[in-house]
């Protein structure tokens, strides 16, 4: 926003002298008109589906207006009547069944479609249906509730920030992906609560936090990475009892309305034909109500059970990489050597070499590690890439290993997320974990739903609140939504309109490098936190930068720490940081103070000065230490770079 202030003369400068008076255009309300503004836009953006008679010829993927609020409306027996997971096992969980049950209530009273009829030749002739407005009252009821949800998601995504940033919600409020996607499900449901628990949990709130981030689970399982992300730097600060508070009420939230739910919830066979009562009707009626317990007659399964079914049961999703894998894998031949084979160990062998080289002018003394770590990560891609696509190819995925691979992976990511979050200089900030966790579980997936790009959009305006790897993102999201539907339509019509897969599988792994070059950017501002836009408030003075990066900067109130943090603000760390060998000053050289290192000059050291000491012999955690710089020492001396925070 500062930047763009500049077509109209900047930002108010240190010295300027502004008129004292209140005015009733505040950052927050500019905000919340700026969400309406996307709303509408993004109603707009899928009106043209609105009317169910225009799903034909493959409109509803050339105007990019598909909709699953209008396509599930009718598919759920919703149009019927139909109340879910009572008399239809829905696909999703609890609080969206009752986001659809609320919404089809009054959108059932609208008249559905009607034949009309001309006359030709003194005979009635069929003409056409009139417009199922019911289906259009759902539409426009949902985006009504969509546009509420935006709104307090945009609210507590600003509130969150802080005053001191609050304009950095409008990466979410103008995210071209909420146009895109905010009516394409019902995920911004969960993005709101997550926001709200979010909120809660910076306003030092655990239990109204655990409640709102219950409900997100509800709504969506993805919040559950929350409760991770806070247990990670919980346990580095030793807030235990608040984690605990946060914890148990989310698990209570759950179980309040699962259970209930589910002893309410008919029994459903492979066809979605309600054969069985629940288990509560079936009680009162004095029926067999034990044998429910373990599952309908004849294998009928609980409406409740039908998510959990879909998503352990479903093959590779579209955007998933496990989809672009087996497409990679049938198209084109993996052998060794192929040339498959070495397109992908000469663009591994460019890409580690880049980050080689960075590791290596950024701290010499880790040249050793990082050379070994290069070839090991080039040794692995090398060998693995053709092992892993010619099992493809010959055996295909199967859905048991699908689970199992994916799962190992996220598993995977979520510990190295957990190590770095431990191994940190300086404890990150939470919405830094958070976005890392978000990532890793989008990427690892098996599903990678269009919508689910919304999830991230609060996320990165806390994380890293950059317009420009931001933009390039949302036109990367645009771009494999295109594709997307370009590819559907190919598909419909046997390859006579339409783009071919490989275009699609192109636009995915672009979409899914510029997420992993993002989530790099946040590894490198946690390492390094003098990259990090928000504790360095935009400064760029070099004191203030080395001053960020001390692991105890974070105990100075007023330094900026962690605003979305809560209780881990400005907390010292009782475990965690890097524990290993320090870095000793020269011999005989004073000890600086952190005053003194904070106040010093981004100059050379004077003359006659001690030379700069060698550094340690290199151990593992070297990469996780603060980078030594020359504005580091006074006098020649060199603080203890141990890297142990809260000292």
């Amino acid at each position: 926003m500062a930047g763009a202030s500049q077509l109209i003369g900047g930002p108010p400068g240190e010295h300027a002298v502004l008129a004292d008076r209140r005015t009733w255009l505040t950052p927050l309300r500019v905000l919340m008109a700026l969400a309406i503004v996307a709303s509408v836009l993004g109603y707009t953006q899928k009106i043209g589906c609105r009317d169910t008679r225009t799903w034909t010829h493959e409109h509803q993927y050339s105007a990019l207006c598909y909709s699953d609020v209008v396509a599930l409306y009718s598919q759920e027996g919703l149009v019927d009547g139909k109340i879910p997971y009572l008399d239809y096992p829905t696909e999703y969980p609890p609080l969206i069944g009752a986001a659809m049950a609320l919404i089809s209530w009054p959108a059932g009273h609208a008249s559905g479609p009607k034949a009309v009829y001309r006359d030709e030749g003194g005979r009635r002739v069929f003409d056409h249906y009139t417009m199922d407005r019911r289906s259009a009252v759902f539409y426009d009821l949902t985006a009504l509730l969509f546009m509420v949800a935006v709104c307090v998601a945009v609210a507590c995504t600003a509130l969150t920030a802080g005053s001191r940033r609050v304009w950095d919600a409008a990466l979410f409020a103008l995210a071209p992906a909420l146009v895109l996607h905010l009516l394409t499900n019902w995920d911004i449901l969960a993005v709101a609560f997550a926001a709200g628990g979010l909120l809660a949990w910076s306003r030092r709130a655990p239990r109204l936090a655990g409640l709102l981030l219950g409900l997100g689970i509800l709504t969506k399982l993805y919040p559950v990475l929350f409760l991770i992300g806070l247990g990670f730097l919980c346990l580095r600060a030793g807030k235990l009892r608040e984690l605990a508070k946060t914890v148990t009420t989310a698990i209570v939230t759950v179980i309040v309305v699962i259970v209930p739910l589910w002893l309410s919830a008919g029994y459903f066979d492979e066809q979605s034909n309600k054969v069985g009562d629940s288990i509560w009707t079936t009680f009162w009626r004095g029926g067999d109500w034990l044998r429910l317990l373990g599952g309908g007659p004849d294998g009928a399964r609980n409406g409740l059970a039908r998510f959990i079914d879909l998503n352990s049961d479903r093959g590779a999703d579209w955007d998933s990489v496990a989809f672009g894998a087996t497409w990679l894998a049938d198209r084109h031949d993996p052998a060794w050597f192929g040339p498959l084979h070495l397109v992908v160990c000469v663009v591994m062998a460019v890409v580690v070499l880049a980050v080689a080289a960075a590791l290596i002018v950024h701290r010499p003394d880790t040249r050793r590690l990082v050379a070994a770590s290069s070839v090991a990560a080039w040794g692995t891609v090398a060998i693995g890439v053709p092992l892993v696509l010619q099992g493809i190819r010959e055996h295909g995925l199967p859905i048991g290993t699908l689970n199992i691979i994916t799962a190992a992976t996220l598993v995977v990511a979520v510990v190295a997320i957990g190590l770095l979050t431990w191994f940190a200089p300086r404890r990150p900030r939470l919405p830094q974990v958070l976005f890392l966790l978000v990532v890793a579980f989008l990427l690892s997936n098996k599903v990678f739903s269009p919508q689910y790009t919304i999830w991230l959009l609060p996320l990165v305006a806390l994380a890293r609140p950059r317009w420009r790897l931001f933009l390039l993102w949302q036109a990367c999201e645009a771009w494999v939504l295109f594709t997307r539907f370009m590819h559907f339509i190919y598909n419909d019509t046997q390859g006579r309109h339409g783009i071919d897969r490989g275009w699609f599988v192109g636009a995915v792994a672009l979409r899914d490098l510029v997420l992993v070059v993002m989530a790099a950017f946040v590894v490198r501002e946690i390492l390094h936190p003098r990259t990090d836009v928000v504790r360095t408030g935009g400064s760029l003075d070099p004191a203030d930068r080395i001053a960020v990066d001390r692991p105890a900067a974070g105990l100075d109130p007023d330094a900026v720490d962690d605003p979305a943090g809560g209780v881990l603000d400005h907390a010292p760390d009782v475990r965690g940081g890097w524990r290993g060998r320090p870095t000793r000053p020269a011999r005989g050289a004073p000890e600086p103070e952190p005053a003194a290192i904070a106040a010093s000059p981004a100059a050379e050291p004077p003359a006659g000065s001690a030379p700069r000491p060698e550094l340690a012999p290199m151990e593992p955690g070297a990469l996780f230490r603060p980078r030594q710089n020359r504005s580091d020492t006074v006098g020649g001396a060199e603080p203890d770079g141990s890297g142990s925070a809260g000292g």
